[in-house]
């Protein structure tokens, strides 16, 4: 069991942390890149699995780790109750290594555990693990003065600058960009965050214009 993170004692027990809704941004990301049987994603830092369980029931081959043995332990539990399969396993954010391929990387609240050294690395390796027109979406949350550090903040957990987190993307091609603060009742008491969010394609060759005037779309794109 990891003592890095007080996620491995929130995860004991049978209920769900954060619930068995998934995310909102993957339908998003199912638009961008609609599912088949041999597209692949790559979940970092899953969690107990709510959302890879649900990219696998829409038909992805779905891979996933996090850094908690009691999160892993309920993602493959809630995998096998949906009838799908997952590869879960435990793994480090900072250290993991594939030599595999992906469609659709994403990693949400998970970031920021990054550590400052290990920070380049990790989104070098983003690059070389999508596949050319894949997509990544990273979610991080980031320092405002106004705002006070979340109660259930963890430990190792290192709030990022304002916009610190695009400049890793600048050869990518943006799909969205932005920045919200919401209000969030994790750990059971209310609270404000500030998030900045990336979804990017991975463009490889170069962009022809269509001659019409009206931009470009997917099918310009020259690989």
């Amino acid at each position: 069991m990891s003592t890095r993170t007080n996620y491995e004692k929130w995860y004991e027990g049978d209920a769900y942390y954060w619930g068995l809704e998934p995310g909102d941004f993957l339908e998003e990301l199912i638009k961008l890149c609609p599912p088949s049987a041999d597209k692949r994603v790559l979940d970092i830092g899953c969690g107990e699995g709510k959302d890879a369980v649900y990219m696998a029931q829409n038909g992805y081959d779905v891979t996933a780790f996090d850094l908690t043995e009691n999160g892993i332990r309920k993602t493959i539990a809630l995998a096998e109750k949906r009838n799908v399969y997952i590869r879960a396993y435990v793994d480090d954010i900072n250290t993991f290594s594939t030599d595999e391929q992906f469609d659709i990387v994403y990693s949400t609240g998970t970031v920021q555990y990054l550590f400052e050294e290990n920070k380049k690395s990790f989104f070098d390796k983003l690059d070389k693990i999508t596949r050319k027109n894949g997509i990544v979406y990273i979610n991080v949350f980031v320092e405002k003065p106004f705002l006070d550090l979340p109660p259930d903040w963890d430990m190792e957990e290192k709030m990022w600058k304002s916009g610190e987190l695009f400049t890793y993307f600048a050869d990518w091609k943006v799909e969205r960009i932005d920045e919200v603060i919401f209000e969030d009742n994790s750990g059971g008491v209310p609270h404000y965050h500030c998030m900045d969010t990336i979804i990017c394609r991975k463009v490889t060759g170069s962009i022809k214009s269509n001659g019409n005037g009206n931009g470009f779309s997917a099918k310009n794109y020259v690989f």
